[in-house]
């Protein structure tokens, strides 16, 4: 292994917080001017763009810092559900390990996505797996938080049985 893990975003995330739970590599939080001045390279690279930008023509800060650490990584976790997402693993190919809350052409599809309670409930379907994940909802239920976190060690080969037991606990 050659390098942390980082998650690029507004820093101080449950996606960090997540990944810290599920590797043993160290994670880094970088915000997109952090990542693009990040000289090191990256096991790989988790870029939240959970919460969509106002329309623009460009990309967004966390996009254009995930293009840049793509190239230091071993592979970069996307988000099929941001139309920036979408446009990086189509352009990229390789490298790419994508999620998604429904769309089936994603490494990780969350199916079946309900709260019950206190609880954040799905199915992850990874690798022609399928496995019920159950989450603390908190007081703001983040699917995608867990998603990104989840895929990050899958990418990584961390088993899904394996991730979603640490995601539960």
């Amino acid at each position: 292994m050659g390098g942390p893990v980082a998650v690029v975003g507004r820093g101080g995330t449950m996606t960090a917080q997540l990944l810290r739970r599920l590797l043993p590599l160290p994670v880094v939080e970088l915000t997109p001017c952090q990542a693009a001045l990040y000289e090191g390279r990256c096991e790989a690279v988790v870029v939240e763009n959970f919460d969509l930008p106002a329309k623009s023509r460009g990309l967004s800060g966390c996009a254009a810092a995930r293009w840049e650490l793509s190239r230091r990584s071993g592979v970069t976790v996307v988000g099929l559900d941001d139309p920036e997402g979408r446009r990086f693993a189509a352009a990229v190919g390789g490298g790419v390990y994508a999620y998604s809350d429904g769309r089936p052409q994603a490494d990780l599809t969350a199916k079946n996505v309900r709260l019950r309670g206190d609880r954040l409930e799905f199915e992850a379907l990874a690798g022609g797996e399928l496995l019920r994940v159950r989450v603390s909802a908190g007081e703001e239920p983040r699917l995608y938080d867990h998603l990104a976190a989840l895929a990050g060690a899958l990418a990584l080969g961390v088993p899904l049985e394996q991730a979603a037991a640490r995601l539960e606990h």
